[in-house]
């Protein structure tokens, strides 16, 4: 029954090697799907920010002339 376990090792290499592969490439993949989002909500936040930042620079520019 031995010879019968190796001619099943390659098999099993192989099969291991194809699922860890596809599992490697998936979590690379969602790794790089979280930091795109990440930085678009970064970028996105920050335009906010900037802009909450100018209309209240606008609003004390405006309250200094009066």
């Amino acid at each position: 029954m031995a010879p019968a376990l190796d001619l099943l090792a390659p098999a099993t290499s192989t099969a291991f090697f194809v699922v860890f592969g596809v599992f490697v490439v998936a979590i690379v993949v969602l790794i790089v799907i979280i930091i795109m989002w990440a930085v678009r909500h970064d970028i996105a936040g920050r335009r906010a920010w900037r802009a909450r930042q100018q209309g209240a620079w606008q609003a004390g520019e405006d309250q200094d002339t009066r």
